[in-house]
C-alpha cells in the first residue's frame, strides 16, 4: 500500500516540477535535484510494491489511526504556526502533538525531546544556515 503512495507522490512531484530546467550533472538547473528525488521516491515505491508480492507477512488487522492523526495533526499545526508564532513555539507544539500518538509517552521525556529538538533546529536552521525563520511571534 505504501509503495503505491510513494509512486503516486513521485508522479505528482514530477508533474509539479515538469516546467523546471533540468540541465546536466555538471551544470545543474533548478529542476535537477527535484527530478533526482522524484526518481528515488518512485524507485523506492516500486521496490516496496514489489516486495509486497514476494515476501509473506502478517495482514494489517486495523489501521493505527491515533498515531497517523497525531503525526499529521502535528505537521499541520507546525506548518500553520511556524511563520506567525515562530520556531520556539511551533517546534515544541509539534513534538507534543506527535507524542500523543504513543500511549506510553512520558511528560518529562516529551518535554526534554521538545527542548532538544527546538534548540537543535534553532542552531541548524536559524544560526548555521541563516534561514529566515522567525524565532518568536512577529508584531
Amino acid at each position: 500500500m505504501f509503495g503505491i503512495v510513494l509512486i503516486v507522490a513521485a508522479a505528482f512531484f514530477y508533474w509539479a516540477i515538469a516546467d523546471l530546467r533540468v540541465g546536466t550533472s555538471l551544470r545543474m538547473g533548478p529542476g535537477y535535484m527535484p527530478l533526482v528525488l522524484c526518481g528515488l521516491i518512485g524507485v523506492t515505491g516500486l521496490v516496496l510494491f514489489g516486495r509486497a508480492f514476494t515476501f509473506p507477512g502478517e495482514a494489517l488487522s486495523q489501521w493505527p489511526l491515533r498515531p497517523m492523526v497525531c503525526v499529521l495533526g502535528g505537521l499541520i499545526v507546525f506548518a500553520l504556526l511556524l511563520e506567525p508564532a515562530g520556531l520556539l513555539i511551533a517546534m515544541p507544539l509539534l513534538v507534543i502533538i506527535v507524542s500523543f500518538g504513543e500511549r506510553q509517552a512520558r511528560l518529562v521525556e516529551v518535554a526534554m525531546l521538545a527542548a532538544a529538538l527546538t534548540l537543535f533546529s534553532t542552531g541548524v536552521f536559524v544560526s548555521a544556515l541563516r534561514l529566515p525563520i522567525p524565532l518568536l511571534p512577529q508584531g
